[in-house]
């Protein structure tokens, strides 16, 4: 006799396979999901309508879609014209949505809460990973540790393809531009010393998962990249050794819990041991014993912790606190880069994090600061937040383009950049082509001088949405034209800008600018206040003739 008794599984496929849903509920559940759907457009249209900021948002798209610019394409075919054109639209297009998306009233109401409900749960978000012990990760980090050999060849391959139709395809091997870069050095005699430097997980991977670790981690492609650079004879100076036999015999950490760089106590450290590999590489005359330390206590939260967008009010984690060693001279005047020192540092946040005030841990204190004081010895700094793999040699470039020789003198350069900028950094080739100044009818205010003026808004660069990026502030890049002084009605023609996009994690007006817009700002001579602000996190232009243009500096008149 056959058994028909059904099993579970086949019972509950027969249920579900003869569901019945009334018309009734049908119709009922379709009206509430149109509802739920165009309910958040319609909302987010009448509140953008009372909103100035939103209207003119709105209006520099229809600029854009229209084909409205400032920017004379007069030397480019008429074919080339047209994809830059496209190009142009694509990227405003995106800049649009995610400004959009960043004033989005359900971010600005849900974002805070929802983040908090997954912090309880043991989530982050896309930028951020909680670990044990209140300590946070950044997840680029863990994507450099966890993810494919950066030299791969099918890597390599992927990531030349990975960019956006506007973008420039980036060059991702490491090595082959390391190398161009020790060869172009070197026929100014002076020497590479490369300083790749760990990410906070290498050193501390016990505070991200349990498990039986054997620090420092890195890469799989480590290995091949280490042999590749000592095959070309570069100098390798790895801190990571160093930082950890810093977690073991002091039982204290290397770096800040809910932040992506080291602590003050590791980086001095470090500071030490590059001075002593200097001096091995190439000893230096004897020099007069003149710089001291002095000690300051810094209470701060972590450029992590900021990246979870938590409301004010609401933090989850604690301030960490730190004792910082400013280098002053005998005079207790404070230390100053030496522009015709022997020794040039080339370095990111790593470089910066103690020594530029506006990252909250300090200032004078960072890593080219304490360097001098154990060489005793005069140092120059290239520094700037973010794309170490090409942002200071950029900065180096457009020195000597300008015909300013950044390199007289120098017998070495230190090239400090975050290790996991060897697997997701832009690795472009550069030119260190010493030029005259060039001839240019581009406007500078004289030394000391400013002006207020109109301008119209012909380029300008893409600013980091807030909490996408490890740093609170970044700098724009903009091209002005038809530039007019408020008092005389003087024309000045045009000018390269810089200025304010994001300040402590908020877009700034300038930010919000748009190709084609009117602007009443404040112009300033940028030497006036290049030593604040050049170390910042700076976007650039896509254009790399107007970078090398002189820039000046741009405030917001109210």
């Amino acid at each position: 006799m056959m058994n028909n008794k059904l099993n579970r599984e086949e019972l509950a496929a027969l249920e579900v396979g003869h569901t019945s849903v009334s018309p009734y509920l049908a119709r009922s559940i379709v009206f509430c999901f149109l509802v739920l759907i165009f309910s958040v457009p319609v909302l987010q249209l009448i509140m953008d309508s009372r909103n100035p900021e939103q209207q003119s948002l709105y209006a520099s798209l229809q600029t854009l879609v229209k084909g409205g610019s400032s920017v004379s394409r007069d030397h480019l075919s008429f074919l080339s014209s047209i994809k830059d054109k496209n190009n142009q639209l694509l990227e405003g297009m995106d800049d649009f949505e995610k400004q959009l998306e960043e004033e989005s009233f359900l971010r600005e109401n849900l974002l805070a809460p929802g983040q908090r409900i997954l912090l309880s749960l043991g989530y982050g978000n896309e930028k951020v990973y909680p670990g044990k012990e209140s300590w946070l990760f950044y997840r680029p980090d863990m994507d450099y540790l966890m993810g494919p050999p950066f030299l791969d060849p099918k890597q390599l391959a992927k990531r030349r393809e990975s960019g956006k139709v506007w973008e420039k395809p980036v060059q991702p091997d490491p090595v082959k531009t390391i190398v161009a870069f020790k060869n172009q050095l070197a026929r100014r005699g002076i020497e590479l010393i490369l300083m790749p430097t760990p990410i906070k997980a290498s050193v501390h991977p016990e505070f991200f998962s349990s498990g039986e670790y054997h620090p420092p981690l890195q890469n799989r492609s480590w290995q091949e990249f280490t042999q590749e650079i000592q095959q070309a004879e570069i100098p390798l100076f790895d801190p990571a050794p160093m930082l950890v036999s810093h977690r073991k015999d002091r039982a204290a950490s290397a770096y800040l819990q809910t932040d992506t760089h080291w602590r003050p106590g590791a980086m001095e450290g470090v500071a030490e041991q590059l001075a002593a590999f200097i001096l091995t590489e190439l000893p230096l005359a004897e020099h007069k014993k003149s710089l001291k330390r002095q000690q300051q206590s810094i209470s701060n939260k972590g450029d992590i912790d900021a990246m979870l967008r938590i409301s004010a009010g609401r933090d989850s984690y604690p301030k960490e606190k730190v004792q910082v060693h400013p280098v002053v001279t005998r005079g207790n005047e404070m230390w100053q880069a030496a522009a015709d020192a022997e020794v040039l540092l080339l370095g990111d946040s790593f470089s910066n994090i103690y020594s530029l005030a506006g990252m909250g841990w300090g200032e004078g204190a960072g890593l080219g600061e304490q360097l001098s004081y154990y060489l005793q010895w005069p140092v120059d700094l290239l520094l700037q937040n973010d794309a170490g793999a090409f942002a200071t040699r950029e900065l180096l470039s457009k020195e000597l383009a300008r015909g300013r020789d950044r390199l007289a003198g120098k017998k070495v350069v230190i090239w400090q950049f975050a290790s996991r900028e060897l697997a997701s950094g832009d690795w472009k080739e550069i030119s260190m082509e010493l030029k005259e100044r060039p001839e240019s009818d581009f406007y500078i205010p004289l030394p000391g001088e400013s002006k207020n003026v109109t301008a119209i808004v012909a380029a300008i660069s893409r600013s980091p949405l807030p909490g996408s990026v490890p740093y609170k502030d970044n700098i724009v890049t903009l091209h002005f034209d038809a530039i007019r002084d408020i008092d005389t009605g003087k024309e000045y023609g045009q000018a390269l800008v810089y200025g304010w996009g994001m300040k402590e994690n908020i877009l700034q007006p300038l930010a919000k600018l748009r190709i084609g817009e009117q602007i009443t700002v404040k112009l300033i001579d940028w030497d006036m206040v290049q030593g604040q602000y050049s170390s910042y996190r700076r976007s650039t232009l896509d254009d790399e003739m107007l970078e090398l243009e002189l820039p000046v500096w741009a405030e917001i008149l109210p």
